[in-house]
C-alpha cells in the first residue's frame, strides 16, 4: 500500500469521511487514496467481468458510425475552416472544473477522473483554455492588444448525461472553433465572429454534400439586433436560410447574449447539426473584462451518418 494512504486512514480516523476527501486531503493524497481504491477493485475483476461491463456500458461501446467516412469529414471540416481556425491537437482531458467553473456545466454532466482532470466533454473548452493562454501571451507584450486567436480542434467528446434520440450518444466526434479577441466598440468582435463561424460551419456543410442549410440566430439579452440582421444579410442565399429565434430557451444561461443552431435539410427532415454562441469565459481566464469569446461546436457523428 502507498505509504500516503496508510497515514490518510490513520488521519481520517472519527472524521466525516465526504467533508475529508473533498475539502481537507490535497489533490496528491486523494489521487493516491482512489487509486489504491480502485487497484483494489480492478484487483477482484475477472475477464468475464470486464466484458461484460464492455458489453453493457455505453461509455465505452464503440460509435454507430463507418470509421472511415467520420475521418474523412474530420480532414474535410478542418481543411475547411483554416484559415482563420489553425487547427490543433488537445488531449482527451483537462484540468478538473474545466466544464463547471469555467464554463457552468453541472459537474455530473462530465466523465472525472482521479487524477485531477475530467474527460472533455466539448472541444471548445479545451480550446477556450488554450486560447486564454495565447491571449494573455500577446497581452504581456501588448496590453491592449486586438489580435484575434482563432483554433480549432476535432474531438472524441464524452458526455455523462443521458440523451434520448437516435442521434445521441455517449461519445461522438465534434469539431470546435473559439475566437477570442478584445472588445474593439462598435461590436465589431461580436459580428466580426459570429459571421466567421456561422460561415465556416456552412461551409463545412456544403462541402460535405449537405447545402441546405438553415440557421437560427438568438439574441437572449436584446442588445444585438444590428449584429443579427447584418448577419443575416451577409449569410442569406439560394441555399442558406437565416431565420431569428427570438422564444430559444435552450442554453439561455449558457450563452448570455447572442447564439445560433444549424440544421441541415437531409430527407425532408431538419437536423440539427451545430451551435454557437459568445460566452465570457476568457474574461475571467484572462482577467479582463475587455476579453471577449465565440465559440462553436458541429457534431461530425451526426454528418457522418446522414444520407
Amino acid at each position: 500500500m502507498h505509504p500516503a494512504v496508510d497515514r490518510i486512514l490513520r488521519d481520517l480516523e472519527g472524521e466525516e469521511l465526504l467533508t475529508a476527501l473533498s475539502a481537507r486531503l490535497t489533490t496528491s493524497d486523494l489521487t493516491a487514496l482512489m487509486l489504491e481504491v480502485m487497484r483494489r477493485r480492478a484487483a477482484d475483476l475477472t475477464a468475464s467481468k470486464v466484458l461484460a461491463q464492455y458489453e453493457r456500458d455505453r461509455f465505452v461501446r464503440p460509435a454507430a458510425v463507418d470509421a472511415r467516412r467520420l475521418l474523412g469529414l474530420e480532414l474535410l471540416a478542418l481543411d475547411t475552416v483554416a484559415p482563420p481556425f489553425v487547427p490543433i491537437v488537445t488531449s482527451p482531458l483537462v484540468p478538473l472544473g474545466s466544464h463547471s467553473v469555467v464554463a457552468g456545466v453541472h459537474q455530473n454532466r462530465v466523465v472525472t477522473t482521479i487524477r485531477g482532470s475530467e474527460v472533455a466533454a466539448d472541444p471548445t473548452n479545451t480550446l477556450a483554455l488554450e486560447a486564454a493562454l495565447r491571449r494573455r501571451q500577446l497581452l504581456a507584450g501588448d496590453a491592449h492588444s486586438s489580435t484575434v486567436v482563432h483554433l480549432a480542434a476535432v474531438d472524441r467528446a464524452v458526455r455523462a448525461q443521458r440523451f434520448e434520440g437516435p442521434r445521441s450518444f455517449a461519445h461522438f466526434s465534434l469539431i470546435g472553433l473559439v475566437s477570442a479577441g478584445r472588445d474593439t466598440g462598435n461590436r465589431s468582435f461580436e459580428a466580426a465572429s459570429l459571421r466567421e463561424h456561422v460561415q465556416s460551419l456552412i461551409s463545412v456543410c456544403e462541402r460535405s454534400g449537405h447545402g441546405q442549410v438553415h440557421v437560427q440566430l438568438t439574441d437572449f439579452d436584446g442588445r444585438y439586433p444590428d449584429v443579427v440582421e447584418e448577419t443575416s444579410e451577409a449569410l442569406t442565399s439560394e441555399d442558406v436560410r437565416v431565420t431569428t429565434w427570438p422564444d430559444r430557451t435552450a442554453a439561455r444561461g449558457y450563452y448570455p447574449g447572442l447564439c445560433f443552431k444549424l440544421s441541415v435539410l437531409d430527407g425532408g427532415e431538419e437536423v440539427e447539426l451545430a451551435d454557437g454562441g459568445h460566452v465570457d469565459w476568457t474574461r475571467a481566464l484572462v482577467g479582463s473584462d475587455k476579453e471577449r469569446l465565440m465559440i462553436s461546436g458541429l457534431s461530425l457523428e451526426r454528418l457522418a451518418l446522414l444520407n
